[in-house]
């Protein structure tokens, strides 16, 4: 790996860090910024499977430093859904099936968190039973990860095109 790219991974996981920082730092007002964490994870993702996963791994323990429940929603949404979108997209051709096993894996990540640890990750208590709340989530997985894969591929499409990565 050349000092270019170690610098430019350097670069991406601390903007994951502090686009997920955003509430804990300036009020909870922010959340919404906490979406955009993924995507340095997902161009890391694009760019090397490897350095992507070990990214995503550093981010989340440098968000666990600052801020614990930060810490735990990157490490079980955010930084979930850039580096498998990334992932799928590395090995992947089409968009449907990324977004798919994406949103799978976001579904059985979100479970764990609602079900498992029990932080309620859409901010509300789901309605109905197990199946129904595990449908609800599975539901807003694969939109979610469908739309922020077209989000995403603009952008790293754009920045590939400003900046040659490689």
């Amino acid at each position: 790996m050349s000092a270019r790219n170690i610098a430019q991974g350097g670069l991406l996981i601390c903007l994951a860090a502090v686009l997920q920082l955003q509430p804990a730092l300036f009020g909870e007002i922010f959340v919404i910024i906490t979406t955009f964490s993924a995507m340095p994870i997902y161009i890391l993702s694009r760019l090397n499977l490897r350095a992507g996963l070990i990214g995503y791994i550093i981010a989340a323990i440098l968000i666990f430093l600052f801020n614990a429940h930060e810490g735990l929603f990157f490490l079980f949404t955010n930084g979930v859904v850039g580096f498998s979108l990334g992932a799928f997209n590395h090995r992947l051709k089409s968009k449907v099936f990324i977004s798919l096993f994406s949103g799978i894996i976001l579904t059985l990540s979100l479970v764990l968190v609602n079900f498992v640890i029990g932080i309620p990750v859409l901010g509300v208590t789901l309605p109905g039973n197990l199946l129904v709340q595990i449908c609800i989530l599975l539901f807003f997985s694969l939109n979610y990860c469908f739309l922020y894969l077209f989000l995403a591929s603009f952008v790293y499409d754009y920045l590939k095109q400003c900046y040659p990565f490689n």
